[in-house]
Parts: structure tokens; C-alpha cells; sequence
């Protein structure tokens, strides 16, 4: 009886074991079929209302950036990622959000990132939808 009872807690420990790591592992894979993670805007600002070392990148040319963009955004064009990624984010584990003129612009400064080996890279799509989401939050 014992015996029978030790197997029953050992398979319920390991059926518990297992779900948990692929419950981990299926939270920190990226966006199904990318090598970075694929958020709205929305989801990104929740997750930086708890986050602490993250960097906002904008990686739109200097002109758009100039006349607006959002606070505490950095700007790194899309053209410029390869040769002056490393020298505006020291951290490649650092959490990246990134946000372009649209989302073609930002998937592919994400993909650049992801392919230099940064870890955290998380596309939010277009400059508008930040816009969009300070306005429903200022309102």
C-alpha cells in the first residue's frame, strides 16, 4: 500500500515538474515564428509600469524623431542599428521596446537586434499606436 501510494506522489511531482517547465518555457519563447516578441502598445506600457531596466527605442529617421516622439524614447534609426546598437544600449539583456514609422520599420530594426544577439527585443508596432494609447491615457 505504501508502495503503491509513493509511485502516485512521485508521477504527481513529476507530471507537476513538467507542466511547470513547459508553462516557463512557452512564456519565454517569442512570438510564435520570430526570434523577438510581438507586443501592442498597450501591452508594452503595462509591462514598463512594473519593469525597471528596459530602454524605448525609436528607430524612426532623426527628422520624425525631432518633432516628436515618445518621453524617454532613444532614437537609433533603422539604418543605423548595425553600426550603433552597442553604443546605445550597453546591455544586450536589457528589455528593448521598439517602435517605428509603422510595423514593417520596427520588425525589421527587431529582427536586426535579435540577429546581433540581443535578448529581450520586443517590436509595439508604430509610433501612432503610442500616440494613440497617451491619448486614451490622458483622457
Amino acid at each position: 500500500m505504501r508502495r503503491k501510494i509513493r509511485i502516485v506522489f512521485i508521477l504527481c511531482s513529476l507530471t507537476v515538474i513538467v507542466f511547470t517547465a513547459w508553462s516557463l518555457i512557452r512564456s519565454l519563447r517569442p512570438s510564435r515564428g520570430k526570434t523577438y516578441e510581438r507586443l501592442s502598445a498597450v501591452e508594452a506600457y503595462e509591462y514598463m509600469s512594473y519593469e525597471t531596466l528596459y530602454c524605448i527605442l525609436d528607430v524612426r529617421d532623426r527628422t520624425e524623431y525631432e518633432r516628436s516622439h515618445v518621453d524617454s524614447a532613444v532614437n537609433l534609426p533603422v539604418s543605423e542599428i548595425v553600426e550603433r546598437a552597442d553604443e546605445v544600449i550597453p546591455d544586450r539583456n536589457m528589455m528593448i521596446y521598439i517602435y517605428g514609422s509603422d510595423s514593417d520599420e520596427s520588425c525589421s530594426a527587431a529582427q536586426k537586434l535579435s540577429d546581433m544577439g540581443f535578448t529581450s527585443v520586443t517590436e509595439t508596432g508604430s509610433y501612432q499606436d503610442w500616440i494613440r494609447l497617451r491619448d486614451e491615457v490622458h483622457s
